[in-house]
């Protein structure tokens, strides 16, 4: 069996089709603080491929009106964005940042129970 080489390639000043994104964490309710900081997997579709990165939140990197940048990894059919290399553009041609680029030291792996006392949920 052959390994396939990582490609390292890049996308210059190409504005989007779609972008939508899903949580990768467990789940949260929002009296339990939320969803809003946990990971998620962010894909970017521009000319029908689909590109990707995880990160924190659900605030986009980037709208339909902007033009964006970033180096990419190809690994086994998967386009993986680089974050730090991903450069928006809004619609009046400025440099903008959005989206949470910080990261988290742990990852969410309680499950959320039920809202009864303990002693119910022995019963």
């Amino acid at each position: 069996m052959s390994k396939i080489a990582n490609k390292r390639l890049e996308v210059k000043n190409k504005k989007i089709q779609k972008y939508t994104n899903y949580l990768l964490e467990k789940y949260r309710p929002p009296s339990r603080g939320g969803n809003t900081e946990a990971l998620h997997m962010h894909i970017i579709t521009i000319s029908g491929e689909e590109y990707s990165f995880k990160s924190l939140g659900t605030r986009q990197w980037v709208f339909k009106t902007d033009t964006v940048s970033f180096n990419f990894v190809e690994n086994n059919g998967y386009k993986n964005i680089e974050k730090d290399t991903l450069v928006t553009i809004d619609k009046n041609h400025k440099k903008v940042i959005r989206g949470n680029r910080n990261m988290k030291d742990k990852l969410r792996t309680a499950e959320t129970r039920m809202p009864v006392s303990r002693r119910e949920m022995r019963n």
